[in-house]
């Protein structure tokens, strides 16, 4: 059987799976398993495992060696499938049967999950259930796609358990299925948008509409499978709603989107049912357009102007489009995946992918998706921290467990642990599409649930609990509208997952809780204890009962209250009505009369100082004791975030880590030292944590609290490679607790006791090379256009030729990968030195070879134009930038290039001229020459140093002028001046017994 024709077979099977006969023709038949159908007893199960079954499971099939490999199917007692109680069963069947499938129904078995147990690599106690799911109005073409990688055939009869264990892990690996959703949706956007462009040709406005548009149709394609939404009695809402509409004849000229869906975005889904004047459900003329449908509450169906437009027209084949070849050619599961339990289908983190990755120019503004496995550690981390301040007498290994394992067993207060997760008050300021929000909604949600399993804590349902959560305990801002909305979308839809019946209650208004605004500019929140009390309490009140409020004429008298008692607070508290940017201490003066937020973690835009030369003024004015010109953005937010937080505040950030080096963060360096208990710092480097971008990530945990005792666990991570994306996991295995004095200063040692101790002993030992120079380090020469001005050795020739005074200023040159250790590979490559204020037209070949290139080489003036070099007071002819003391280039020198994988530190005795991949060192010293390439100041420049993608080192004049040379006497001078004699004669070739020597001889003056 051909894959198509087997694909086709399993598509069948799956769409009749109304009973076990089913079930058994699709594995004994189609997927090749061997036939065992044997039931398994419970006798001796527990109690809490036996009651999820209806009956005795049965071992339906087998496969591989000794037929090891089992295929088992359990019905569930309940009337609809539970994950919860899966696991139960699963943990208990695993016992036995450890390389399984299993096939779990409802009582009824009109709904079923094909269940794959995935083992952490770094734990036996954590399992990964992936399911994929087949039932009425489930889209079955993933699922048909994916069971049919399960063909023993294909994959070999003969296989070890094991090995069939691994091909059905690949099998139901959901980023598989995303990455093809992912490319779809991608070409399906840009198709759509093309075909809207006649009615709407402004370039921002088309690309927000049809983002409008896919977001409405996918919240759309999430919701039905609640079941919410009903034409002609079928709850495939989109499909049905389509078919009727191609059958409709009663229409000329019709058009899908302006017939049903307008109707069904501002008539249905946004108009509440207590002002039912549409007749949408009583029978009335819009229910027969667009059926029944409930109102939701949420901004994302409110009318803007776009919407109001009747000039925008929606093609049908846009729709047809989107219906067809995206919404019914993936599975949609409107559960959110967790750590723990995984939906082999597109789930509502995919809205928080699709507008981060691919619709909205988010990279742009230095937005980068922080996978799901970082963020719930972060999360975890943060709530760690936040309860072991908050509950008094608790064992920090007890809280560690309850967090990390959700094991309540071993703490000793568990309604105050309970009484902390209710009242903690968290905030994204960088918020996005929400992934922290959603994080941390979960993690809330999953440790109050264990508590209620162990101890009948807190007995509410989970939607009651998820409400009580967003509700009390969840903040974000963003500058982003549109980031603003997918985020209240994605709450929404992670709420209504869990409402169980067929008339789910209005959604919560997050106008208040989830906020659009510049989280940076606006003044510090000040502490708030003059204001009345009263002013506050009723400010609380008016926004709770805004978040409940669902009528059109409730909610705008809300409003107005509220932004009345808003005006009052902010002339309390900083004298105006209204500043700059996001007000957080009137906005979220309910959170700071009480001091500020428990915890602040986020993902801040990573955009680099160049880019917000707008914002400098202002970022100084707020900023005054961190403030540098050369920072980039998110080191602001470090600032912002530690004064939202409260004395005992969590700050947990992923961010870049070139703060931590660069002379541009040695300001926030030092604030964070005095005023933070740094309680971690895992370091990625290089590595693609971010699959979009190289952004050099750290994960950074601190406590808004300064105490002398703590300590800080350096994590450096080398790979993603398991047990990647557990962080945890490489913590305790890679992580490396910091001396006290590495991070108490402005200047941070990352690095272990032992690495630290030898780093600050060579510091004492020797004084900075800045100062062994008198700071003469120089970089080369910056053409701005080297196209123009480096040549070869035939064109040197050529101009030489046209006019022999050319000489004068074509002057040998080598560039950065000439330099080797001890030595000059120089190429055939030599520069034209014009330097400013020369007479040009002395040099008439030179002036007429620069001419084939003026408009490149002018430069620009407004720094907007499209061609040109970068400002400045130079002439078209002229270098951009040159050593004012052109003798420097031409003396003897130690040359160094701007970037390598290791120290490469050469002598240049031919006065060549350097470009600016290059520095130099203006000296003889071949002492110094010799210190510079030993293995001990390689160590230290690694560890001193910042590497960048591949493993390369940035030899930047900060890190290098802080290289320390040992003090020596005149015989070890010679000594070490003589060796280094010799790799110079030898070009670097065969030195290593001198080289060994000279490491030796180094190491001994630091006292190594």
């Amino acid at each position: 059987m051909s894959p198509l024709e087997l694909q086709e077979s399993v598509l069948k099977s799956l769409q009749s799976l109304k009973s076990l006969d089913a079930l058994k023709k699709l594995f004994w038949s189609q997927l090749s398993y061997e036939r065992v159908n044997k039931a398994l007893s419970r006798r001796g199960w527990t109690a809490k495992v036996d009651k999820e079954l209806e009956e005795d499971p049965v071992l339906l099939a087998s496969g591989g060696i000794n037929n090891d490999f089992h295929v088992i199917y359990a019905r569930l007692k309940s009337a609809r499938l539970s994950r919860e109680g899966e696991r139960i069963v699963v943990n208990r069947l695993l016992q036995d049967h450890p390389y399984t499938l299993f096939i779990f129904s409802n009582k009824t078995q009109s709904q079923w999950h094909f269940l794959n147990v995935k083992y952490d690599s770094t734990t036996e106690k954590r399992k990964l259930f992936r399911r994929i799911t087949v039932g009425e109005g489930e889209q079955l073409r993933t699922a048909t796609e994916q069971l049919s990688l399960l063909n023993l055939e294909s994959i070999n009869p003969d296989a070890s358990p094991l090995e069939i264990q691994q091909r059905h892990d690949e099998a139901f690996d959901v980023e598989v299925v995303t990455n093809k959703f992912f490319a779809q949706y991608r070409q399906i956007f840009e198709q759509v948008e093309g075909l809207i462009k006649p009615t709407l040709t402004e370039n921002e406005r088309r690309r927000l509409f049809t983002q409008k548009l896919f977001n409405r149709l996918m919240f759309i394609a999430f919701i039905q499978k609640k079941g919410w939404l009903k034409f002609n009695g079928k709850t495939d809402y989109l499909s049905a709603l389509w078919q009727d509409y191609q059958q409709d004849d009663s229409t000329a000229n019709k058009n899908f989107y302006r017939d049903r869906l307008s109707h069904l975005f501002f008539e249905g889904l946004n108009n509440p049912q207590q002002q039912d004047i549409a007749g949408i459900n009583n029978g009335g003329y819009f229910k027969y357009l667009i059926g029944t449908v409930p109102y939701l509450n949420g901004g994302l169906f409110e009318r803007d102007e776009d919407d109001k437009d009747s000039h925008i027209i929606v093609p049908d084949e846009c729709l047809d489009t989107i219906l067809h070849d995206l919404f019914q050619r993936f599975a949609f599961t409107v559960t959110e995946s967790t750590p723990l339990d995984v939906e082999v289908a597109v789930d509502p983190e995919m809205l928080g992918k699709v507008f981060e990755e691919l619709v909205t120019d988010r990279h742009g503004s230095g937005s980068y998706y922080t996978p799901k496995p970082i963020v719930s550690f972060m999360c975890r981390e943060a709530l760690k921290g936040y309860l072991k301040s908050q509950v008094s007498g608790e064992l920090t290994d007890a809280i560690e467990q309850f967090v990390d394992e959700h094991e309540p067993v071993n703490l000793g207060n568990h309604e105050a642990i309970l009484e902390a997760l209710r009242r903690v008050r968290t905030c994204d300021l960088a918020a996005g599409s929400g992934a922290y929000l959603l994080g941390m909604l979960h993690e809330l949600l999953d440790l109050r649930q264990c508590l209620f399993n162990t101890k009948k804590l807190d007995s509410k349902s989970t939607y009651q609990r998820k409400l009580e959560i967003i509700e009390n305990n969840l903040y974000g801002v963003d500058i982003d509208p549109f980031a603003v909305n997918i985020a209240r979308l994605r709450l929404w839809l992670s709420l209504a997952v869990d409402y169980e019946g067929d008339n789910p209650p209005p959604l919560p208004n997050l106008k208040y809780k989830i906020e659009v605004g510049d989280s940076l500019i606006a003044p510090n929140p000040k502490r708030m204890g003059s204001i009345q009390a009263i002013s506050i309490q009723q400010y609380r009140d008016a926004k709770a009962r805004y978040m409940k409020a669902h009528l059109w004429g409730e909610k705008k008298a809300l409003e107005q209250e509220i932004t009345t008692l808003k005006t009052e607070i902010a002339l309390l508290t900083h004298g105006s009505s209204k500043v700059s940017g996001f007000d957080w201490a009137v906005e979220f003066a309910e959170v700071f009369v009480d001091g500020g937020f428990d915890i602040v973690l986020a993902n801040p835009p990573y955009v680099r100082q160049e880019l917000i030369k707008h914002l400098k003024p202002t970022l100084e004015k707020v900023y005054p004791s961190i403030y540098t010109g050369k920072a980039d953005l998110y080191c602001f937010f470090y600032a912002r975030a530690l004064e939202l937080l409260n004395s005992e505040g969590m700050l947990t950030f992923i961010s870049s880590n070139k703060w931590f080096r660069a002379n541009y963060g040695e300001k926030l360096r030092k604030y964070i030292a005095e005023t933070c208990n740094i309680q971690s710092i895992t370091d990625f480097g290089d590595l693609p944590v971010f699959k979009t971008a190289t952004a050099y990530p750290m994960i950074f945990i601190a406590k808004n609290r300064k105490v002398d005792s703590s300590s800080t666990i350096f994590t450096q991570v080398k790979s993603l490679e398991a047990p990647y994306p557990n962080v945890l996991a490489i913590i305790r295995e890679k992580g490396q607790v910091l001396p006290h004095t590495a991070v108490n200063s402005s200047r941070w040692m990352l690095t272990d006791n032992t690495s630290a101790n030898r780093l600050e002993k060579m510091e004492l030992v020797g004084i900075s090379l800045g100062k062994y120079i008198d700071g003469q380090i120089y970089y080369g020469v910056k053409t701005g256009f080297n196209k123009a001005f480096i040549i070869d050795g035939l064109k040197r020739a050529e101009l030489i030729a046209k006019d022999p005074k050319s000489a004068e200023i074509i002057k040998p040159l080598a560039v950065g990968k000439d330099i080797r250790k001890w030595y000059v590979d120089r190429q055939e490559r030599w520069l034209i030195f014009t330097r400013r204020d020369i007479d040009i037209d002395t040099y008439p070949a030179i002036k007429a070879h620069l001419a084939q290139w003026q408009a490149e080489l002018t430069p620009k003036k407004t720094g907007k134009e499209s061609v040109g070099r970068s400002g400045g007071d130079y002439k078209w002819y002229e270098l951009q930038a040159s050593p004012s003391n052109i003798k420097r280039l031409e003396v003897t020198k130690i040359v160094f290039p701007d970037i390598a994988k290791e120290l490469r530190f050469a002598f240049d005795s031919k006065g060549m001229y350097l470009n600016n991949t290059g520095y130099f060192i203006p000296t003889n010293d071949l002492y110094l020459l010799g210190v510079l390439n030993s293995s001990v100041v390689e160590t230290f420049y690694i560890e001193l140093s910042t590497q960048i993608r591949g493993g390369y080192l940035r030899f930047f004049r900060q890190y290098v002028e802080k290289i320390p040379i040992p003090n020596a006497s005149t015989n070890e001078r010679e000594a070490i001046s003589k060796l280094v004699q010799k790799c110079l004669d030898a070009k670097g070739i065969g030195c290593e017994v001198w080289e060994k020597e000279i490491d030796d001889r180094v190491a001994a003056l630091y006292g190594l």
